[in-house]
């Protein structure tokens, strides 16, 4: 010892992050925290090796143990259903996981404070987490955690010296735990100089009568608590409140842009962003924090993956993964397959096959010209996620094939980083994939299935949050600190960010009076919660002692929207001074005082002026050549065309669309798309000779499947009354459908038929749900999950223009086919008359059902004539309810002869901001 070189020690528990100020670059001289101790100490003894991160087997080993041991118990019981329960037993039966971790922490607090886990027999708990410590063999030992190796090191350094001359302690050491007051008195014995670092205590500053040092002597409780003191406002103690902390961020970013003189301290206690955002915008150095957060979407895969191997599918977890923008799929395939489980939520129908299939084989095209893209490991991956074999959800899957997907995951998330080394939250994936792979493989060989609900607890107990730094820190920055107590030398000013309450949970005692007595008697001294009540008091109280001249408390009524509570210590200022009012400051109202009181300039608040938009105009103008008629048509595009013009400018001419956001369909959508296909499929059947059970029968056999493929959404949890529901209306719709098919001898001719020809003499086309021959005549259904009074509104005031559209591209000449609406939802066919079904109810009983047709036809084509005329002279019409009325004025016997006009917004409208609606 007396060649090398001996080390001076600062040790606080949260040494091992940011501690200021302190001596640097100073040989000799080391800042440790609670791990750095412990890493310090093993690599002077000989006891390095240990693996990180590995409580989470430590935890899977325990829950075996305590598994163990209550069998055992049990077994020996005569009558094990009346046998006395162990102390564990319950919570164990609740959640065998967090049961598990939680007496895991308390052998560990047992061990280090140097129990010797001998049997206790008078003592229950002690007596059985003593025998179950003895269950741990030399063959399979727990693995070493931080308890044992900290153990290791107390018993290695009774042989060993290690090469310290001097340890300065930060926090009061008969506060500290167990552990740490072991080790201090080892090393006094070892002739180790073990100090004191310097107490909370007021100092001179409290001679001087500032706001600062009154509040110093108040709480080093030199001051009577009971009366208050009067404020001398003098700048030393300031509180600025903000309604949210990204308007404090901001605020204090340009002060300290402003006034260079400035140069504070940060204490802040959350590590998050916004105020490292916000220097950063100012122009500023960055601390380089970094950000620790649950919610990255590459961690989020952890708890995605999962939902592959149960059923039903879970279609919006698997429209999540998809999304991902970074996941173990190609992303042009992921994309094909969301748009798929987007409208038609579920694996396997005929859409999807017929897409999945064309993807390929285009792909293997593109292959020949471009030899980066890999088709094989493409189809691996397609047939890894889609191509694999499900297991009921309320049942248990192969833990081996659960394995088989944490290890793919791991493997591609290091492959991606290696590609990707920017995106360091993939290697936190990979080693969290790989944890779960140790924890799956660390249960009992018998274990070879788990629940859902299983697998669901192992994830959650693994998942933690990822840390990213967006920027690394810059030279010139501020100083600063995470923990108050972190704070260990005097400083001149402080800027205490986030003043509200993190402090956390109420500490409560762990163990019986008689079991702390009975250890107490065997010198194990367990930390009380007064000795951690008394701890937290004094951390929260070192900022006030270490800054001299001012303390900036900033106070955020809201932290990422979330309403926050008052640090702890507002309650001291409020009790230490009268007039508290007079240096606490609104940034929205009162920073002009702030900036006398504090002597800093401030940033000049600009008031922007409220814009008033004028009236909606009822027509636009735009000239261009572009504004010609398009080449072809649908309904849909001839419809916007003819009621609200400026839509189809803005759509079909402008090309301005509305963003497509992959989201599973609403449900009144999904129903009506599974109802289409269950018609679809039934109606391809030969059901002339049906009876109602042959309907109820043929739903039953059809209706699982066609879910499971359509419709998986409809399969989940909560989601029966609905399925029930909407597989009586289908099946009473379709048994009254089929009923008034047969009974008016109708033949149906197809279904999904696509219908092309003329208007106008402009190509047109559209898609008829059903169409029916009856000899020479033709009927064309529309279906309609809903919107019966709708529907029937539109037959009677002539503007059911789909249903004429259809009619004449069936038909030719002055031939039109029948025409009507069948509204699923409550089995309601609408027409005008009963000359295609004569059981049903007429809506326009004694008007010519084919005249009506030529009439709104002819309207139609008039109208189209009309719009494309005021297009092409450049004259858009915007149509809303503001204009409805001016319009009609303008045009006056101009709308005689096209179709009658809306008089109120378009239902469904995509562009209310551009036309003026929205403001």
């Amino acid at each position: 010892m007396e060649n090398q070189s001996l080390y001076t020690i600062y040790y606080g528990i949260y040494f091992d992050e940011v501690v200021r100020p302190q001596k640097e670059f100073e040989a000799g001289i080391l800042y440790l925290g609670s791990k750095g101790l412990l890493h310090f100490l093993e690599a002077h003894l000989g006891l390095e090796g240990h693996v990180n991160r590995i409580e989470h087997i430590r935890t899977e080993q325990y829950r075996q143990a305590l598994a163990k041991y209550l069998k055992k118990h049990l077994s020996n019981q005569p009558n094990p259903d009346n046998a006395p329960k162990i102390f564990y037993q319950n919570s164990f039966e609740a959640d065998q996981l967090a049961c598990a971790d939680a007496l895991l922490f308390r052998r560990d607090e047992l061990l280090l404070a140097g129990w010797d886990f001998k049997p206790v027999p008078a003592f229950s708990r002690l007596n059985v987490i003593a025998e179950i410590e003895q269950s741990f063999t030399d063959q399979k030992p727990l693995v070493a955690g931080f308890a044992d190796r900290f153990d290791a090191v107390l018993q290695a350094l009774g042989d060993t010296d290690v090469p310290v001359s001097s340890v300065f302690i930060n926090e009061p050491a008969i506060l500290l735990p167990p552990q740490y007051q072991r080790l201090f008195d080892i090393l006094k014995h070892k002739n180790v100089h073990i100090q004191q670092l310097e107490k909370n205590r007021a100092d001179k500053s409290s001679e001087k009568q500032t706001d600062l040092g009154l509040f110093k002597a108040f709480v080093d409780d030199k001051l009577l608590q009971g009366e208050k003191q009067k404020l001398v406002a003098d700048g030393s103690l300031i509180v600025l409140e903000s309604l949210r902390d990204t308007d404090a961020a901001d605020c204090i970013a340009k002060i300290l842009s402003l006034n260079a003189h400035f140069q504070p301290t940060f204490l802040i206690p959350e590590k998050n962003r916004v105020l490292d955002d916000a220097l950063i915008q100012n122009g500023l150095p960055s601390f380089g924090l970094p950000s620790s957060s649950l919610g990255r979407p590459t961690l989020q895969l952890l708890k995605l993956v999962t939902t592959f191997l149960w059923r039903p599918i879970d279609p919006y977890k698997i429209l999540e993964f998809l999304t991902m923008p970074c996941k173990p799929i190609d992303g042009d395939l992921a994309t094909v397959i969301a748009n798929l489980i987007s409208q038609r939520p579920g694996i396997g129908g005929e859409q999807w096959f017929f897409e999945t299939n064309r993807f390929f084989e285009e792909l293997q095209e593109k292959a020949q010209a471009d030899n980066t893209i890999n088709v094989p490991k493409i189809k691996n991956q397609y047939e890894f996620w889609f191509d694999r074999q499900t297991y009921d959800i309320e049942k248990s899957a192969p833990k081996d094939e659960i394995i088989q997907i944490f290890n793919y995951l791991r493997e591609w998330a290091s492959e991606e980083f290696d590609n990707n080394s920017k995106n360091t939250s993939l290697l936190v994936l990979s080693e969290q994939a790989k944890r779960i792979q140790e924890f799956l493989e660390e249960l009992p060989l018998n274990d070879k299935f788990l629940t859902y609900l299983e697998l669901e607890r192992i994830i959650r107990t693994i998942y933690e949050p990822a840390p990213v730094q967006p920027r690394p820190c810059e030279w010139g920055h501020y100083p600063f600190v995470h923990q108050e107590s972190c704070l260990i030398g005097d400083i001149d000013l402080l800027v205490w960010w986030n003043f509200t309450d993190t402090e956390g949970g109420h500490f409560f005692n762990r163990w019986y009076k008689d079991e702390i007595a009975y250890l107490h008697g065997r010198d194990v001294k367990l930390q009380s919660p007064q000795d951690e009540n008394a701890l937290m008091l004094w951390e929260r109280t070192r900022p006030v002692f270490k800054a001299q001249q001012q303390i900036i408390f900033v106070f955020p009524k809201k932290i990422n929207g979330k309403e926050t509570v008052e640090h702890p210590l507002m309650s001291h200022l409020r009790a230490c001074f009268q007039n508290l009012e007079d240096i606490i400051f609104d940034l929205n109202n009162n920073l002009l005082s702030f900036s006398k009181l504090s002597k800093l300039k401030i940033p000049r608040k600009v008031v922007l002026k409220y814009h008033q938009l004028g009236k909606i105009r009822p027509i636009i103008n735009i000239y261009s050549r572009q504004l010609a008629q398009r080449e072809q048509e649908t309904l849909t595009s001839l419809e916007a065309l003819f009621y609200y013009p400026y839509q189809w400018v803005f759509r079909h001419k402008a090309k301005l669309s509305k963003s497509h956001i992959l989201r599973i369909v609403k449900e009144n959508t999904l129903k009506g798309n599974v109802a289409h296909r269950f018609f679809e499929l039934v109606l391809k059947e030969d059901f002339i000779k049906w009876t109602r059970d042959d309907v109820d029968e043929w739903v039953d056999l059809n209706s699982r499947r066609l879910f499971q493929r359509e419709a998986a959404t409809l399969l989940m949890y909560g989601y029966e009354p609905e399925r029930v529901q909407l597989v009586r209306q289908v099946t009473y719709a379709i048994w009254t459908l089929i009923g008034l098919i047969r009974q008016n001898k109708w033949q149906v001719e197809g279904t999904e038929v696509e219908l092309k020809g003329q208007f106008s003499n402009m190509p047109v086309k559209g898609k008829a749900d059903i169409v029916l021959t009856r000899l020479s005549e033709y009927c064309v259904l529309d279906l309609k999950w809903s919107g019966h009074s709708y529907r029937e509104r539109l037959i009677k005031n002539g503007e059911d223009l789909q249903l004429v559209m259809y009619s004449r591209l069936l038909t030719e000449d002055d031939n039109w086919a029948h025409t009507a609406y069948f509204i699923i939802d409550n089995a309601r066919l609408l027409a005008r008359n009963t000359e295609a079904f004569k059981e049903i109810k007429p809506l326009l009983p004694t008007v010519d059902s084919f005249g009506m047709n030529a009439n709104i036809w002819d309207k139609m084509q008039k109208t189209f004539e009309w719009r494309l005329s005021q297009i092409v002279k450049g004259n858009i019409e915007i149509r809303t309810n503001q204009t409805a009325k001016e319009l009609e004025e303008m045009y006056g016997e101009e709308l005689i002869h096209v179709l009658e006009m809306k008089n109120e917004d378009a239902k469904f409208d995509d562009y209310r901001t551009l036309i003026g609606l929205v403001v």
